[in-house]
């Protein structure tokens, strides 16, 4: 017989009770007077202790009654089984997530994770299942559920020691909401697949930075079977600063501005005093700029530096505590103004107000990060394009001759932008077969040169890419723009014409042609005082500045970026190669159109044909951070935080489940209960006769 609750056995005890009434003599209740003794003085009873035990029986019943009932509170049963082994115990399968984002670089967090991770490690059951994945931005699979290469237990567990040794923090963010979802469904998938029908848990080492990205848990369902084991791993010093420079604006003109740079300093850092100066890659610096930030503040100040002596490329911060210099670095490009050039072919002159070169040349002013020159190119003119600078963007404006059409279908074939302007009809016959065989329609004449004749544009197709910077509501507004004469065409010759605008009279304004990797844009009238008030619009300069940028599609759209983003990378070239900062240089194939090993800060050089053109990846702002998530948005995610038994604790609760089965089954407390009640029964009519000879002398005495 077995007990779901021995501690009731305690209650045996009380057997004590009747003993120690049997072994106790009480005072008579009855009273009888004598004679004899009326004269003497009467003395108080005293209580002695009885040689012997009388009554026997009575006091078997009462001491049997008290046992059967503490059995009865023991809830004994019968176990009709074989007792369980740790075979009849699922097993154990755990997996360890090691945070290896910038931030597990600070102080001492890295070599903390790693002895956490070596703890698990070593206190497993003998049985347990073990993995090991780390992330950053993406997940890593170290020691996979699935890996069987014929290892056992130990050696498995060994590998991943030694994977520990080997790991190292990377320089990524922390996307941890993919990174727990993706090893939650790789343990519940393994599971499925082995029928294990293993307690399934993930234990997260790292520092659970309040910027690590849960939208992949917001989004998706956590596995139920799955638990997750915190082990939040915290520095000893919580105080971090970091610096950014503050990107100043293309519309700048003038002399070079002064740099300004802002310091953030974490709340409840005890540091506020740093400094803060430039410095190149041969570790000439410029003088340093004090900085005081209060503890959860930033400031913005300008730090210069003599350009006729430094060309700096990196910013540096000091004064932050030791071992939090993992972010006090900041990238940059060295500043150099690009150069621009427009080729126009046209006879009109710069300082001519009634031609379109003057309002071209004007259209771009020189800012700090770009310089535009508009250049006539002469009609006897011999291009050298194949050798000199190409330009960005190619206007004309007349008939042009064979050979310059040829120099500019050259100049198509290797990616460049063209933008025809027919400003007359004559312009339409000369050049109509070279535009992909484009003619004038049967009954096309210039309209009127009154000003109070003119079109507009009816229709413009915003999904172009010419024309997606004006597709909100605030800049869609072409009524103002009216056109005094255009040139009525038909495109319907034209092989694989793109109509990007049509006028009110549903004559093509605006279309373009690919020839190769060029395009060639054609306008069927031009932004001359005479044709129309285009150049004295708003939208004038933008869309020309649209046609700058989409023309520089062959070339790098930025010149910084953070860790692990993709970068895009120019068309052409037969030669392209990116070194990295660390001098190791990578050879891209022609199928790369993005460069995505931007796995350190630092600065990169992307080699085209010999062209060098640098870039910036830095550190990722949110890996500053140092203030902890709350467990609480993890639980409202759904995921359930603690620790899953371990097989000996399975199988202890599985053997009480099956012994609280037994007991209910069985439920052998019921008839010791109506024991004790017919013990009592037979113990009061006992006691009740052993009073009664006392009754009946009182009673025949009376």
């Amino acid at each position: 017989m077995s007990f779901l609750f021995g501690s009731f056995l305690l209650g045996t005890a009380a057997i004590l009770a009747p003993i120690l009434f049997h072994l106790i003599k009480r005072t008579p209740k009855d009273h009888y007077e004598f004679s004899s003794l009326m004269f003497l003085k009467p003395t108080p009873p005293q209580l002695t202790r009885r040689s012997r035990l009388d009554q026997w029986l009575l006091l078997a019943i009462r001491s049997l009654a008290i046992l059967l009932l503490a059995i009865a509170f023991m809830r004994p049963y019968f176990r009709a089984q074989a007792d369980l082994s740790l075979a009849d115990a699922p097993t154990r399968h755990i997996a360890i997530l090691i945070d290896r984002s910038a931030s597990m670089q600070r102080g001492e967090l890295w070599e903390k994770a790693i002895q956490d991770a070596k703890w698990v490690v070593s206190n497993l059951e003998p049985t347990d299942e073990v993995s090991l994945f780390a992330f950053e931005e993406k997940l890593e699979t170290l020691v996979g559920p699935d890996y069987s290469t014929g290892v056992d237990r130990q050696q498995r567990r060994q590998l991943i020691l030694d994977q520990l040794d080997n790991l190292t923090p990377l320089w990524g963010a922390t996307e941890l909401g993919s990174s727990l979802l993706n090893v939650a469904e790789r343990l519940v998938e393994h599971d499925d697949l082995s029928q294990a029908h293993a307690a399934l848990q993930i234990v997260l080492i790292a520092d659970l930075q309040t910027s690590s990205k849960l939208d992949e848990l917001q989004s998706n369902q956590w596995p139920e079977a799955v638990r997750l084991d915190l082990r939040i791993i915290t520095p000893s010093e919580e105080s971090n600063a970091r610096l950014r420079l503050l990107q100043s604006s293309d519309d700048e003109t003038g002399d070079k501005p002064i740099p300004r740079v802002r310091v953030s300093n974490a709340s409840g850092s005890i540091i506020e005093q740093f400094e803060v100066n430039w410095s190149d890659e041969l570790g000439q610096q410029s003088k340093s700029v004090p900085f005081y930030v209060p503890a959860g503040e930033s400031l913005v100040l300008e730090v210069p530096y003599d350009q006729s002596k430094l060309t700096p490329d990196r910013l540096l911060l000091s004064g932050d505590d030791a071992g939090m210099e993992f972010d006090n670095l900041f990238y940059v490009v060295p500043p150099t103004q690009e150069q621009i050039k427009i080729a126009y072919f046209g006879s009109d002159a710069d300082d001519d107000p009634a031609g379109m070169r003057f309002y071209l040349s004007r259209a771009f002013s020189e800012t700090v990060a770009r310089k535009v020159d508009v250049e006539t190119v002469a009609p006897d003119a011999v291009l050298n394009w194949e050798f000199d600078q190409l330009p960005r963007l190619v206007v004309i404006s007349e008939s042009i001759s064979q050979s310059h059409q040829t120099a500019v279908d050259n100049y198509l074939k290797r990616g460049g932008h063209v933008l025809v302007v027919l400003t007359s009809e004559q312009m339409v016959k000369d050049l109509g077969t070279w535009l992909g065989n484009v003619q004038l329609e049967s009954s096309a004449l210039e309209s009127a040169s009154e000003n109070d004749s003119y079109v507009m544009l009816g229709e413009i197709d915003f999904r172009h890419p010419l024309f997606v910077p004006f597709s909100g509501s605030r800049y869609n507004d072409f009524t103002k723009i009216q056109f005094w004469k255009h040139r009525k065409v038909k495109l319907q010759e034209v092989e694989n014409a793109t109509v990007i605008a049509r006028y009110e009279d549903q004559a093509p304004a605006l279309w373009s042609l690919n020839r190769g990797p060029g395009v060639l844009y054609t306008l069927s009238s031009s932004w001359n005082r005479e044709d129309s008030q285009l150049a004295r619009s708003t939208k004038f300069v933008p869309l020309l500045s649209r046609w700058l940028e989409l023309a520089a599609g062959n070339r790098m759209a930025a010149d910084s970026y953070v860790v692990n983003q993709p970068v895009p990378l120019p068309e052409g070239g037969e030669t392209r190669t990116v070194q990295m900062p660390d001098g190791t240089e990578l050879q891209l194939s022609d199928d790369n159109k993005v460069f995505e090993q931007t796995t350190q800060p630092g600065i990169y050089s992307l080699i085209v044909d010999g062209n060098d053109k640098s870039f910036a990846v830095n550190l990722a702002d949110s890996e500053s951070e140092i203030k902890s998530l709350e467990l609480e948005q993890l639980e409202q995610l759904g995921i359930p935080i603690g620790t899953s038994l371990t097989q000996a604790e399975q199988l202890e609760r599985m053997r009480q489940l099956r012994d609280f089965e037994l007991e209910n089954e069985q439920k052998l407390w019921k008839w010791l209960i109506v024991a004790v009640l017919a013990l009592l029964g037979i113990e009061t009519l006992m006691a009740a006769r052993r009073t009664r000879p006392s009754i009946s002398l009182q009673e025949s005495r009376e």
